[in-house]
């Protein structure tokens, strides 16, 4: 896209000239507003430079400026009478418009003056003459007939083609005299002349300018006549409402009476989207107005053969215009035989020529694909979700095309949060929902929001995650960190807590014992809030306890080897594995009589067990040292009898002997059973009694 700005644009001398005495001045007043301009009025306002419409209420020593729209006579004579300052700003070609009106009247002739009667111009030409018509090209002239000699002069920003018009009629009415004037300012034929070829070389035009000006509204019609998106602007601000972006040529001129400080407005604005050219490109492009076509224009033309190179079409020039095979169709294959000759398509200009062909280059696919996008804006005015490639960064956001629609996405409706650089999302992908659809004749724009989209679907994920995610529900997820107390877990996209006692069922101190950062497990729901938002989950709860997979390995009956860890008054704990302890009572330390544990087991030692019973219920191991080892002493103190009976020198036990039960696979521990002196004494106590 380009940026063509007029060379003539803006003041000419005259009103120039007229401002800087009134900037100069300053503590003054105008005779009406120095020029049609609210920004510059508003501006002379704040430095103390009034306008009046009549002199009335001024004094003498005043200052009065008379703007460059000149005024009549009679206010020069007013002015003298009463003796004010008086200042002429009257720009020198309306100046030159009243001396000639003057001389011409006293030379006895009628003054006709070509313009608007209420225009400030021709009120002052008119205070200057004896006798005076206005006429525009509506006007009806056979009146004009009634006097015998007749001037004609044109207001100074009259439309020069108008003008030349009009005086065709005049001068075919029977009068007897008739003296012409062409007194249309040259800054404005030139003006005007370039405003001309600008329509017609670009997309669209720009005229910059008060809506109150008369050289700026003719200015416009005179562009609008020859480009249909014509646009007039008084401000910036004004082009925020205006979608250019389908425009790849944008012209811009301003009429007389716009101030530089307003272009430079309005050319700041336009170069931040488009490329500016300079004037040497437009000196060019002018000689090239003659051609017909400019590329991305969209043609119609008819098909005059269709082979393997592509498709051959009519489309009114000089020259034919080709449409490549690979710019035919949108998706499949090309097939000549489907462009029958006659039949008109549509087309876009890609290239005024071929190299090889000769032929304007053209591209059918494209403008299907433009056609495509209007369909789909159909489908997306209930709110539907559609995917669009962002183009280009702009004020605010980001802009990309939907078949004849400009999409403007706006930087707070990207994603959710702060966007910081814009220019990561040129090129991608956007899933996007419409929140305003324009459908003018001249403006097509849609404003879109893809936050919209990513706060439905986190909504929709958030209602499917709690109504799932319950207490004792398996789900699976992916470490995302790991903390002292614990490891953030990602499940659906949610973060959920496991905390470290849930990690597993020994003792750890970092998290990452046990599991691994990016890598995904499954957990158990142990409890969860969703008013907080929180939701607490197990690891180890899934894991098998290392009690049952103890016994697995080591049933009870079965012999194992074990480390001390710990010595009790009535005991020994021995690690069968790691988490897992059983208790070997002082009971089952020896065969003999063990007062003290620590005379057969120290902290540390590995001893040989035998696994006597297992409460997997509370998780108890009744273990036995004994059990593993043969009785020395009672082998020994074995003897034979003359009749074969073995006998022992073994002293009877004085308590109770321990019962060893079948059902419960042999004695568990406990403080009160034998081989305890306190329980056995208590137990004589007893039996006395």
């Amino acid at each position: 896209m380009k940026l063509v700005f007029a060379e003539n644009k803006g003041f000419c001398f005259g009103v120039k000239n007229a401002v800087e005495i009134a900037e100069k001045t300053g503590n003054a007043y105008t005779y009406g507003h120095i020029i049609n301009n609210e920004y510059v009025i508003d501006k002379l306002k704040r430095a103390g430079v009034d306008a009046v419409e009549t002199l009335d209420g001024l004094n003498a020593g005043d200052t009065l400026i008379l703007r460059s729209h000149g005024a009549p006579e009679r206010i020069y004579e007013q002015a003298k009478d009463m003796g004010l300052n008086l200042i002429d700003a009257t720009c020198p070609f309306v100046k030159k418009i009243h001396n000639i009106v003057r001389e011409m009247s006293a030379k006895g002739y009628h003054t006709v003056i070509v313009g608007k009667a209420a225009h400030p111009e021709v009120v002052g030409i008119r205070g200057w003459c004896a006798g005076s018509t206005v006429i525009d090209e509506h006007s009806d002239l056979s009146g004009l007939t009634a006097y015998e000699k007749v001037c004609v002069v044109a207001q100074t920003t009259l439309d020069s083609e108008k003008f030349s018009a009009i005086i065709k009629k005049i001068v075919k009415l029977p009068l007897k005299t008739v003296e012409i004037f062409n007194t249309i300012c040259y800054t404005t034929i030139r003006r005007q002349s370039e405003a001309k070829q600008l329509a017609s070389l670009c997309d669209a035009v720009l005229v910059i300018g008060s809506k109150a000006s008369s050289n700026t509204n003719e200015l416009f019609a005179i562009c609008a006549a020859v480009c249909e998106n014509c646009y007039h602007v008084q401000c910036a601000a004004e082009l925020q409402n205006i979608n250019l972006s389908p425009f790849s040529v944008i012209g811009v001129t301003a009429g007389a009476s716009t101030p530089a400080e307003l272009i430079m407005e309005v050319k700041e604005y336009m170069s931040q989207q488009f490329e500016e050219v300079q004037n040497q490109e437009f000196i060019d492009a002018v000689e090239e107005s003659l051609i017909n076509y400019k590329e991305g224009k969209r043609v119609k033309g008819t098909v005059i053969g269709a082979d393997e190179k592509g498709i051959h079409v009519n489309i009114g020039g000089k020259k034919d215009g080709l449409v490549p095979k690979d710019e035919v169709v949108i998706e499949g294959e090309y097939n000549p035989a489907d462009y029958a000759v006659g039949v008109e398509i549509e087309a876009i200009i890609i290239s005024k020529q071929d190299q090889e062909s000769g032929c304007v280059l053209l591209s059918k696919k494209r403008v299907d694909q433009i056609k495509e996008g209007d369909k789909i804006v159909e489908t997306i005015r209930d709110g539907a979700v559609f995917e669009l490639i962002a183009d280009k960064v702009t004020k605010g956001g980001l802009l990309g095309k939907l078949g004849t629609y400009t999409v403007f996405i706006p930087a707070s409706q990207i994603r959710e949060g702060f966007v910081k650089d814009l220019k990561q999302y040129v090129g991608k992908k956007l899933r996007l929902t419409a929140l305003e659809i324009e459908d003018d004749e001249k403006r097509h724009k849609i404003v879109a929001s893809q936050r919209k989209v990513i706060e439905t679907e986190r909504k929709e994920r958030e209602d499917i995650f709690w109504a799932n995610v319950q207490p004792n529900v398996i789900v699976n997820g992916k470490v995302k960190r790991v903390t002292n107390f614990g490891a953030f877990v990602s499940v659906d996209g949610f973060d959920c807590l496991a905390h470290i006692v849930d990690l597993s069922w020994n003792n750890i101190k970092k998290g990452e014992e046990v599991l691994t950062i990016g890598e995904s497990y499954d957990f158990l729901v142990l409890s969860v809030d969703r008013e907080k938002g929180r939701v607490s989950l197990g690891y180890k709860q899934l894991q098998p306890h290392p009690f049952v997979k103890c016994l697995e390995e080591h049933p009870v009956g079965s012999i194992c080897r074990g480390k001390v860890v710990s010595i009790v008054p009535f005991g020994a704990f021995v690690e069968l594995a790691t988490g897992v302890e059983g208790l070997v009572h002082v009971s089952e330390a020896a065969h003999s009589f063990v007062k003290n544990i620590n005379e057969v087991v120290k902290v540390g030692d590995e001893v040989d067990v035998m696994i006597l019973a297992a409460d997997e219920a509370s998780r108890k191991i009744t273990l036995s040292i004994k059990a593993c080892t043969p009785d020395e002493q009672k082998e020994t103190a074995k003897s034979e009898t003359a009749d074969g009976e073995v006998k022992s020198d073994k002293k009877p036990k004085r308590g109770k002997a321990v019962k060893h039960d079948a059902e419960d696979g042999g004695s568990q521990w406990n403080e009160d059973i034998v081989n305890n002196p306190f329980a056995d004494l208590l137990k004589d106590l007893g039996e006395d009694k």
